[in-house]
């Protein structure tokens, strides 16, 4: 029964925001219903309730959780005792994942495969379950089950051992209630990509009271297109926003009494055409008649439009004042479509919309606990908010400018003439000695301007800088403090870029407009206008990042006595999971100073260690971020275009109980930009695609390729561009290797054509082998497996499509998962007979790179030329 309230709205334009509260909730819909004021609440039946005042009952359910995390052998972890830290490792699962073995195997798959986007995660089980044949998604064949009347439910919870089966909904909500603050908001972030609804409202183990879990909710992100008001030339406005902030519509779904109809799967089949999930069911594989923390748990889930004509809703006019929809012995499509009907016309008449974060405050006034509530969450955040305000005092445009200047205009002459330096002409009057004693005297007036602008520290930077250097601040404080920073730069120019980019939009749509027959002036006009536009948006972009270039440059011009803390900044953030910049993407160049000195405190803090790198090269938009992220659970930065610049690294730890077998202690994971980036003009990109494949091929151990689809113009542009740098790294003796991942292929499964695929590719790789070797005059090389060691069989990979169905409501592709697990498998095994890189390497991640300019300026060739303009 929808019951709509006078005051109440129920979706926004193109948006829909829906909640589920689970069995055991008598007196929740109190709580909800004054949270949730000026919200339209939808109700329906609940088959059990639990009185939250009667205190034995209360007593029991605690019994039976703390046997359940003794179990599943949480309980020394129990509550928020296990960090981010400790399960971003390289361990066994990373090598092969078996069924688990033991009860207590359970916490660690269920992490590990919601680190690779395995949404089969929610029916993860320790005892095999007799159940019904499944389709890929986890449901039964038997469509009947949806609205069964009978007692006794269809599921394969029916079959199972109650004695020792664990529902797959109690291992997450475990695994929940034992993580801290920093894994859970990890934890919601895959559990978002999985599209599954998220925890709202939490029962406190062994209290009365409700969690309210603000921080991991703050951090989810979604996109969508809506088609309303779009037009041929307008075909709606295409949006990302942080959810915890966005007004949006929200819908209630409750249960009161008793019914054998799915709450779950309703919702399931009205917001999802994928037939997905979003929404854990009693019809779900593994599901059991009863939980044990899933009891009084309200979850969250949002609906994405794709601005798409068949979308579910999308924006609606009419008004409905009272609904009441019987499902009993109903057919799943009709009702289904009758429920969207009606909630499409309630839209028309509740124009008002919530988000998470008005909710806050009745949220305390209802006693409910908010994690935000923390001392060292709300220190994070003044100390987050005190360095905000101070870039507020200025316009957008002028942030990097006022407060970031030292990689501004000053970095980008002295990279110039850093590159320069080996681009020497003997064509003109002056010598070699004389152009370049020039040179290194321009550097230098270029360094010491920086010097004199870094003594006198803005107040940003020195209030920065303060706040991670103090012995004041504990050190959850200061994480939570770049935590807190990360978002409210976001939400500071979100709202400004999007205005800038529907700009940028607009102009770009009406210069291909413009007819031919025009006069040259009036495209002239609109380029430059596309060109102010750009410029302001990479002026407006500022992120943590950015920050952390201006340390580096900070450092690096300075006297190394008064900024010699500063590196153990940049080691800090790496050993607890930041990705640090490696190479300036807007430069082009890596602050080699700067660099070396994080890694020689990563050193002083470790010890002697040894490192395997694991690099990656692709065209832009190929899905390296994604992969990367899906097989190591990292965080780097992933969107449509170049939302990577320049190269970043970050690492991993090796379990101890492995590192003997694999021969190094940890993975240092370095992601780059793409190649053949349309930002750039031809000429330009063709250098620096060249100058950027030859440095990550240096420096990395192994280099993934990522190739995306099956263009052949495509295949054949990153293939060039690769082979070139392999060779290169033969004539000066480094030896590298690689693994093709072809991403995106339909048939990945099929045999023969993988076969007919690969030896496609390396009748590729052997044509342009030779080409290479004849325009940089290398005698001997016949195929590519004379330019670096190479197996066909072995080292190509085909992946399947990333998505199941299309975005933005898509869930990931178990395929992919599984894909990017052999992939990991492999690469793990090839490493193990691999040399890695010692710390104590005296010139660490860059031991060939000085080699090879001492070489450039030697020979004088091209190839190596490269070195050091990088």
């Amino acid at each position: 029964t929808l019951v709509p309230k006078s005051s109440t709205s129920l979706l926004m334009k193109g948006h829909f925001l829906g909640c589920s509260l689970t069995p055991a909730v008598a007196t929740l819909p109190k709580h909800m219903l004054q949270c949730a004021e000026g919200i339209l609440v939808g109700l329906s039946l609940s088959e059990d309730t639990t009185d939250f005042n009667n205190l034995t009952a209360n007593k029991i359910e605690m019994n039976n959780s703390t046997n359940l995390l003794k179990k599943l052998g949480l309980s020394d972890l129990f509550p928020k005792k296990i960090k981010l830290n400790d399960i971003l490792v390289i361990d066994r699962l990373s090598m092969h994942i078996n069924q688990p073995y033991r009860v207590q195997d359970l916490r660690s798959q269920y992490l590990y495969k919601l680190m690779i986007l395995d949404y089969n995660v929610r029916y993860l089980s320790f005892k095999p379950v007799a159940d019904p044949p499944l389709e890929d998604d986890g449901t039964t064949f038997d469509d009947f089950d949806f609205f069964n009347t009978n007692e006794e439910l269809t599921s394969g919870a029916d079959l199972a051992d109650t004695e020792s089966h664990i529902h797959p909904m109690d291992i997450h909500m475990a695994v929940f209630h034992c993580a801290n603050d920093f894994l859970r908001q990890y934890m919601y972030t895959k559990l978002s990509t999985c599209q599954f609804a998220l925890p709202f409202l939490v029962p406190n183990q062994g209290t009365e009271g409700l969690e309210f879990p603000f921080w991991p909710l703050r951090h989810i992100k979604k996109s969508w297109q809506s088609i309303t008001n779009s037009s041929a030339d307008n075909p709606g406005k295409y949006q990302t926003r942080q959810m915890f902030s966005t007004p949006v519509p929200v819908v209630s779904f409750l249960r009161l009494g008793t019914s054998f109809t799915s709450k779950s799967q309703i919702m399931n089949s009205v917001i999802s055409k994928q037939r997905h999930n979003v929404f854990f069911n009693r019809h779900c594989k593994g599901s059991a008649p009863n939980s044990m923390l899933m009891n009084g748990v309200v979850e969250i889930a949002w609906y994405c439009p794709g601005g798409k004509k068949d979308d579910i809703f999308n924006d609606c006019d009419d008004i409905f004042d009272d609904l009441r929809l019987a499902a009993k012995n109903r057919n799943e499509a009709e009702l289904t479509e009758e429920l969207i009907t009606n909630i499409k016309q309630c839209i028309g008449q509740y124009n008002k919309k919530q988000s998470i974060e008005n909710c806050s405050n009745e949220a305390r006034k209802l006693k409910f606990k908010v994690d935000e509530d923390k001392q060292s969450f709300k220190d994070g955040h003044e100390l987050a908010q005190t360095l905000v305000c101070l870039l507020k005092e200025k316009g957008f445009s002028d942030i990097k400018k006022e407060f970031l200047p030292l990689h501004g205009e000053l970095w980008h002459d002295w990279c110039l003439k850093n590159k320069q330096q080996y681009h020497l002409s003997c064509k003109t009057n002056e010598s070699i000695e004389q152009q370049q004693s020039v040179i290194l005297s321009d550097m230098e007036a270029t360094r010491q301007k920086q010097r004199e602008i870094a003594l006198s520290h803005n107040d940003f930077m020195r209030s920065f800088l303060d706040c991670l250097t103090s012995s004041d601040h504990s050190e959850d404080t200061k994480f939570y403090m770049l935590q807190w920073l990360r978002v409210l730069l976001d939400e500071l120019s979100s709202d400004h870029l999007a205005r800038l980019e529907e700009n940028y939009h607009s102009a770009w749509s009406q210069m291909r407009n413009v007819p031919k027959s025009k006069e040259k002036a009036e495209l002239d006009m609109l380029r430059k206008q596309l060109n102010s536009l750009s410029e302001n948006m990479a002026a407006c972009t500022i992120g943590l990042q950015h920050i952390m270039r201006e340390v580096g440059q900070i450092y690096e011009c300075s006297v190394k006595q008064s900024v010699g803390a500063l590196p153990a900044l940049g080691a800090e953030m790496l050993i607890s999971g930041y990705p640090l910049e490696l190479m300036d993407g807007d430069e082009s160049h890596v602050p080699l100073i700067w660099v070396q000195a994080v890694l020689k405190s990563l050193i002083e803090k470790l010890g002697d260690k040894k490192v395997y790198v694991l690099s990656i090269l692709g065209l832009q938009s190929s899905g390296k971020s994604t992969l990367l992220n899906t097989m190591f659970g990292l965080q780097f930065t992933v969107s449509a275009g170049r939302c990577t610049h320049g190269a970043f690294m970050q690492m991993i730890k090796v379990d101890e109980k492995i590192r003997e077998e694999l021969g190094f202690d940890f993975l240092l994971v370095v992601d780059t930009e793409g190649l053949r980036s349309p930002e750039l003009s031809t000429k330009t990109s063709l250098n620096h695609d060249n100058e950027l494949a030859t440095f990550i091929i240096g420096i990395g151990d192994m280099t993934v390729i990522n190739i995306m689809g099956e263009n052949p113009s495509e295949v054949h542009e990153i293939l060039q561009i690769c082979v070139q740098a392999f060779l290169r790294m033969k004539r000066v003796e480094i030896k590298p290797s690689c693994i093709f991942v072809h991403q995106n292929v339909a048939e990945a499964s099929a045999g023969d054509k993988n076969m007919e695929g690969r030896r496609r590719l390396q009748e590729k790789l052997d044509e342009m082998a030779q080409t290479a070797a004849k325009e940089e005059g290398i005698d001997d090389v016949y195929s590519f497996s004379d330019v670096i060691q190479f197996d066909l069989e072995s080292q190509v990979f085909y992946f399947k499509n990333l998505l199941e169905g299309d975005p933005p409501m898509a869930p990931p592709n178990p395929s992919y998962s599984q894909n990017v697990q052999d992939l990991k498998s492999k690469l793990l095994s090839v490493a193990n007979r691999s040399i890695g890189i010692r710390h104590t390497n005296q010139n660490m991640l860059f031991p060939d790179v000085q080699v090879k300019l001492v070489l450039s300026q030697t020979n004088g060739h091209t190839y190596l030329r490269v070195r050091c303009d990088v």
